[in-house]
């Protein structure tokens, strides 16, 4: 999510190098005895995930090897994804800034301080969506306490400690903005921690903190276990908002267009086939083996109204990123405002967007 956990970075390639792939090329033309055609290697996508694994990262679940083999019709063929596992979206930021990435996974508050700070050689796009905060009949991301807490109300959070995942990250403007509506300041009236999202139910069970935010797949975990409960929810502050998106840089849009494309494709065809009602039982199958999350849990909510909504076709609007970044103005986040429609392009996906 976006904004998601510190666990340990993994960089997995989805697919045989550059060189590999020649070599494979020539050995079997001298295997058959013909000259051989050595084809260019598929232009190769570097690409972060957002730091978290699983349902609310879905993309994850469409990396894995099941997936590869069995969906993605054109990986290897017209793209290659070289897949970094970030710790959180901050370092898929850095990546981006360091040029060591072309795709990544990013939220809005994250890509405004990045397109505010100029920190992205020839800048970037958005290209495509994640998911979705605030419609409803979908989850919410919400900060949970403990079932016999004396919280009661947002006004009850004064003096508190109340854990996010990042300073700065979604759960962290909403955060504020929830406190701003309630006549309250977290540098003033409260303490803010920043712990991983992983860590932070235990932290609220430990009476470390009195208040913390929980988003699928661990607000199921631990409503499962009992004992707690949520006091307020994203879409008690803002209106619809996307959580994380996808973004390009211009260098690879420029480069590798077609591979772009073809990526975004294969994303938006795998999305359909995991929301198929016939195939929901090998979805949850192979994201509860990957996550390591018993199945009736993941079952319980994912691809469900219970989830967060998902644009089918992963189109992204200028109101749907514009929300939190004019928040993080107001609330003195940002410098100065920013008009996200200027950097939305949906044109790389395979429908048309509204």
């Amino acid at each position: 999510m976006a904004d998601t956990s510190k666990s340990e970075t993994n960089t997995s390639r989805l697919s045989m190098s550059r060189r590999k792939v020649l070599q494979s090329a020539l050995a079997i033309g001298a295997t058959l005895g013909a000259p051989s055609i050595v084809r260019a290697a598929a232009p190769i996508i570097r690409y972060s995930t957002a730091g978290g694994l699983g349902p609310n990262e879905i993309e994850t679940v469409i990396f894995t090897e099941f997936m590869r083999k069995n969906v993605l019709k054109r990986i290897d063929k017209d793209y290659t994804l070289d897949v970094t596992y970030a710790r959180a979206t901050p370092e898929a930021a850095s990546m981006l800034a360091a040029g060591q990435m072309d795709m990544a996974i990013l939220t809005p508050p994250l890509f405004a301080s990045t397109v505010v700070k100029n920190v992205v050689p020839n800048g970037l796009k958005i290209v495509a969506d994640c998911f979705q905060d605030g419609r409803d009949g979908y989850a919410s991301q919400a900060f949970y306490v403990l079932e016999d807490s004396d919280i009661k109300t947002v006004a009850d959070l004064k003096g508190k400690t109340i854990a996010v995942n990042a300073y700065g990250s979604t759960p962290d403007v909403v955060l504020n903005v929830m406190l701003a509506k309630n006549s309250l300041s977290a540098r003033k009236d409260l303490k803010v921690v920043e712990i991983a999202f992983p860590n932070i139910g235990a932290a609220l069970r430990a009476k470390r903190v009195d208040c913390g935010v929980l988003p699928l797949p661990f607000s199921a975990t631990e409503e499962a276990k009992g004992g707690v409960r949520p006091l307020f929810a994203g879409k008690d502050v803002l209106p619809p908002f996307s959580v994380t998106f996808q973004v390009a840089t211009n260098d690879i849009l420029k480069r590798s267009p077609d591979a772009v494309r073809a990526y975004l494709a294969d994303y938006v065809e795998a999305l359909h086939w995991l929301y198929a009602p016939e195939n929901r039982k090998k979805a949850v199958e192979i994201t509860a083996e990957f996550v390591k999350s018993p199945p009736e849990v993941v079952d319980a909510y994912f691809l469900t109204s219970k989830d967060y909504y998902r644009d089918r076709n992963s189109c992204v609007s200028a109101n749907l990123v514009q929300t939190l970044a004019n928040a993080m103005t107001e609330g003195g986040l940002l410098p100065r405002s920013i008009d996200m429609s200027q950097y939305i392009d949906t044109s790389y996906l395979p429908f048309p967007c509204k």
